[in-house]
């Protein structure tokens, strides 16, 4: 068995962003768990994996979360407008002038085609019908072929960003905790920065590629590179207390609550990974100060989760460590991950178990 390692829309609103701050992180080292097959052999079944594997771009994305208020025909316009994109065309089929609206959305683009989210826009300024018979047009903010080029550039990036963090036969649940590492170690929180008024990328492409941000663009970076390893994910938030936006993920059918900006490590290259905020419940995330009775969704048409039939529950304790936990190391072989907890006890967590 080779080593096993984690590595290491413009703004919806002013108000969304000003209650997003940095976590304060533990002192302990992550730890690699590493067996004892020699080096020769590790490289060469890596090598071997890496050849018969790669992740691929999954350019239809979709949620059943959110599938009662946006339907299907909202879904088809999105991935033919996602395949229009790609080759550079300017129009796509599109069933309504409903759909054609969610899916030119800026915050829409941001969370399922990043890339385009204000480089594209669903109102014309030559005269033309952006909805007509069918078909929709796409009204491109930068020349087409640069644009084509910049979502190529950005697919494989994503690629690359999956391959080199999460691997073939990692598990849901591994997948969400490598994924939220990766944002920890490599994502830098900055206000001033994503609120400059020149800023004309999408909050998630725009984080993407500064690796700097504030709650909504990692919320939406971390929930897009779920989607991408196969898992469902979307950007949630609330305006109680104080206004904040994470991730709602699914894993095993059950709903939790995780918060990539608050694992954000102060040192990049040192700071051990903060579990706090990591597969949070209901009252756990209510606990936090960001209460989940009022919680927007801005992906639904109605924008309050409140308003519509869609369901973001979380009830399922059991992924939560607690407070002031911090991880330690992850044993793939046998399924145990290893943390402190709040008084610096080293404890396990058997999620092969559960």
């Amino acid at each position: 068995m080779k080593n096993k390692k984690i590595i290491s829309l413009l703004l919806i609103s002013a108000f969304l962003l000003s209650g997003c701050k940095t976590a304060e992180t533990a002192s302990n080292v992550i730890n690699d768990v590493v067996d004892t097959t020699t080096a020769a052999t590790t490289t060469a079944e890596t090598t071997e994996e890496t050849e018969a594997f790669s992740f691929t771009y999954n350019p239809h994305l979709y949620s059943s979360i959110i599938a009662k208020e946006v339907p299907q025909d909202h879904w088809d316009a999105l991935y033919s407008l996602s395949d229009a994109l790609r080759v550079g065309a300017n129009t796509f089929e599109c069933a309504s002038e409903d759909a054609y609206k969610w899916v030119t959305d800026a915050g829409v683009l941001a969370h399922y085609i990043p890339a385009a989210s204000l480089k594209i826009k669903g109102e014309s300024n030559d005269g033309t019908k952006p909805f007509e018979n069918g078909v929709g047009r796409i009204y491109y903010q930068m020349p087409v072929d640069e644009f084509v080029k910049r979502e190529a550039d950005f697919e494989k990036m994503v690629v690359d960003i999956l391959n080199q963090n999460i691997e073939e036969d990692d598990t849901d649940f591994e997948k969400i905790l490598k994924l939220y590492n990766y944002m920890a170690s490599n994502y830098v929180y900055d206000y001033e920065g994503v609120t400059n008024d020149n800023n004309d990328d999408g909050y998630t492409y725009l984080t993407f590629m500064e690796h700097t941000g504030v709650c909504i663009n990692f919320s939406g970076v971390y929930a897009f590179l779920l989607n991408q390893a196969g898992l469902e994910a979307l950007s949630v938030g609330s305006f109680d207390n104080y206004d904040h936006e994470w991730t709602y993920v699914i894993l095993n059918g059950q709903g939790y609550h995780v918060d990539s900006t608050w694992a954000l490590k102060n040192d990049l290259e040192s700071d051990p990974l903060s579990l706090d905020y990591f597969m949070m419940t209901d009252d756990v995330r209510t606990s936090t100060g960001c209460p989940v009775a009022g919680l927007t969704v801005q992906l639904l048409p109605q924008f309050w989760a409140s308003r519509s039939s869609s369901k973001f529950e979380a009830s399922d304790d059991r992924y939560y460590l607690g407070s002031g936990t911090v991880f330690v190391s992850l044993d793939e072989e046998n399924k145990i991950l290893h943390y402190y907890d709040e008084d610096g006890v080293e404890r396990e967590l058997n999620y092969g178990e559960l």
